[in-house]
């Protein structure tokens, strides 16, 4: 299986690639984990947000294969504890299908995108600097993986 993180990005400090490196490493042979970054719509003061959204939006959807479980990371999706979140994840992986995470840019994804998602995921109500939200979900699938594998690492 794998899963991908496609992410609206400008740049990612070396610390971000460092952590998603380290979590990543971590999976059996049976997980592989990739992270796609591509470049923000650019804006000026007078920018209209909704059209950079879109076109952020479509830029991210044309990175994701049609077969993939797409899920949008976005403030208004659903929250989860771990254990719900262990719940989804078990019932993603056991369709046999490879994982997309989106994460849009400074201005998130468009509606269209996120009602076309299997799925939207809020990681808190919390807003987050954009390099580390790739870091905190990859950590947060680490943590429930690792309670399938009864690895201590939950505890």
């Amino acid at each position: 299986m794998k899963i991908n993180f496609v992410s609206i990005e400008s740049s990612r400090p070396k610390w971000a690639e460092t952590a998603f490196d380290s979590y990543k490493t971590k999976f059996n042979k049976s997980i592989a984990v990739n992270w796609t970054g591509i470049k923000p719509i650019s804006r000026n003061k007078n920018y209209s947000v909704s059209e950079v959204v879109k076109k952020e939006s479509n830029l991210l959807a044309s990175k994701v294969r049609q077969d993939n479980f797409v899920i949008a990371l976005d403030k208004g999706g659903s929250e989860l504890s771990t254990e719900r979140f262990k719940v989804h994840f078990d019932n993603w992986i056991s369709n046999s299908k490879d994982l997309s995470f989106i994460i849009g840019g400074p201005d998130g994804l468009s509606k269209a995108l996120i009602e076309k998602s299997d799925f939207c995921w809020s990681l808190s109500n919390l807003t987050f600097p954009h390099s580390i939200v790739p870091v905190l979900a990859l950590e947060q699938i680490y943590r429930v993986w690792s309670i399938s594998q009864n690895h201590p690492y939950h505890k």
